[in-house]
């Protein structure tokens, strides 16, 4: 895909992000939304995965409906999917790449995986080009 600079003016970039999980036999959609900026849609991802993580696995912080006492660490030498999801929506480093592979006109997936399923975050861009020029465009003959 041509980045934002090299499209016409009649063309236009919106961006879907989507939200999946499942095991070794199905997948299921969770969710998805389509946002006006990559941004807006790795805002949406980050939500999503902080969500999910904390639905697997409540995190003491975070979770105001169990008192302390009730919550206490489990280890575990299994692959941790809440883990996993929590790491990538706080890494500045990670958001910093998905923006980057948005603005190249690539999909960004990401993937954790735990012992039973796997939950992925998606995101793409969607060129649509209209018949008028966008707004301020002036054609003229």
């Amino acid at each position: 895909m041509k980045t934002a600079e090299q499209l016409p003016l009649s063309a236009t970039v919106t961006y879907s992000a989507a939200v999946y999980a499942g095991d070794a036999v199905t997948s299921v959609c969770l969710g998805w939304v389509f946002a006006p900026s990559r941004r807006l849609g790795l805002r949406w991802l980050r939500a999503q995965a902080y969500r999910f993580a904390d639905a697997l696995d409540p995190y003491p912080p975070r979770t105001w409906w169990a008192p302390g006492p009730l919550l206490h660490q489990v280890d575990l030498p299994v692959p941790d999917a809440p883990t996993e999801l929590r790491a990538w929506a706080d890494d500045d480093e990670c958001q910093d790449l998905a923006l980057r592979t948005l603005a190249a006109g690539h999909r960004f997936d990401f993937i954790a995986r735990d012992h039973t399923c796997w939950y992925g975050l998606t995101a793409r861009p969607l060129v649509t080009h209209s018949l008028c020029p966008r707004p301020g465009a002036l054609v003229t003959a």
